[in-house]
C-alpha cells in the first residue's frame, strides 16, 4: 500500500516496486494498491476489482494531493474500493508505506486482519492521526515497524512507539551500474541545493573541456542562471525516474548532491 500516485515518479513508489518485484521473483504473489492520476490505471483497477482478478498493481482511486499537515480524509469511493481489494486479495501480509499520512496505507493497516507491516520513510510524514487513541488503535494492528533511517525511526517512535527495524531504501545495482566516465559534473537541483549549484557552475569556468548536467528530481520554482559563456556546456535534465537518473549518473565523474 502506497499513498502516492503510482502514475507519478516517487522515491517511495520506486522502493515499493523494487520490493514487490523481488518478492515475486521468490515465488510470492504481490499486489500493490495505490492511487493513480492515469485514466488507464483507474479503468484497469476498476475492472480488476469488479472481476475479482489478481494484478501486480491495482489503482483503487484517483490521486489527491497529500501534505504532511493534511487532515483530509480518504474519499468514500476509495475507502470502498480498498475494502473490496482487501477482502478479495485474502492477503497474508499487508504492508503500508507512510501510514502517518491520511491515506489508504493508514486505513489498510487499521482495518486489515492480516499481519501488518508499517514502513516510515520521512520524519515529516507522521502527523496523522492527531488523536493518541487512534494512533494506539493503529499500533494494535501492526506486527512490524520499519524505518528508512535512524532519524526517521526516532521521530516515528515518538508518535508510534515500538521496536523499529532499520531498512535502507536500497539501490538497484544493475540499473545503477557505473559506466565509462567522462568529464561530466552532475548537479542535483532541489530547493536547498541552489547555492551549491551556483558555486559549481562558477567553478566550471576554470575547467576547460568539462560539462555539467543540472539534474532536476522535483518540480522547482527557480533554477540557477546559466552564464551565456557556458550554455553549450550545461544541460538541464529531468531525473524523476530511476532510469533517467541512472542514465545520467553512469557517465558522471563528479556528482554534487
Amino acid at each position: 500500500m502506497t499513498p502516492f500516485a503510482w502514475s507519478q515518479p516517487n522515491h517511495v513508489n520506486e522502493h515499493v516496486a523494487g520490493v514487490a518485484n523481488e518478492l515475486r521473483s521468490l515465488g510470492h504473489l504481490v499486489t500493490v494498491l495505490a492511487p493513480s492520476g492515469r485514466t488507464a490505471d483507474l479503468i484497469a483497477g476498476r475492472r480488476a476489482l469488479a472481476r475479482g482478478e489478481d494484478a501486480d498493481v491495482i489503482a483503487i482511486g484517483a490521486a489527491i494531493p497529500i501534505s504532511p499537515r493534511s487532515s483530509l480524509g480518504v474519499p468514500v469511493g476509495v475507502r470502498a474500493n480498498l475494502h473490496i481489494a482487501l477482502q478479495q486479495g485474502r492477503f497474508d501480509v499487508v504492508h503500508g508505506f507512510e501510514p502517518g499520512l491520511p491515506s489508504i496505507s493508514y486505513l489498510a493497516l487499521r482495518d486489515s486482519t492480516a499481519l501488518g507491516v508499517a514502513s516510515f520513510f520521512s520524519a515529516e510524514r507522521l502527523g496523522y492521526p492527531s488523536r493518541r487513541s487512534l494512533r494506539e488503535k493503529l499500533l494494535g494492528r501492526i506486527d512490524a515497524l520499519i524505518a528508512a533511517s535512524p532519524e526517521t525511526a526516532a521521530a516515528a517512535a515518538e508518535r508510534f512507539p515500538g521496536d523499529y527495524r532499520l531498512l535502507s531504501p536500497g539501490v538497484d545495482t544493475d540499473l545503477f551500474a557505473p559506466g565509462a566516465k567522462r568529464n561530466l559534473i552532475v548537479i542535483e537541483l532541489n530547493s536547498s541545493s541552489l547555492p551549491v549549484a551556483r558555486a559549481a557552475l562558477r567553478s566550471l569556468r576554470e575547467l576547460p573541456g568539462w560539462e555539467a548536467v543540472l539534474l532536476r528530481t522535483k518540480t522547482l520554482s527557480a533554477r540557477p542562471g546559466i552564464p551565456s559563456a557556458l550554455r553549450d556546456r550545461i544541460r538541464v535534465r529531468s531525473g524523476r525516474t530511476a532510469a533517467a537518473r541512472a542514465a545520467v549518473l553512469a557517465e558522471a565523474a563528479i556528482v554534487a548532491p
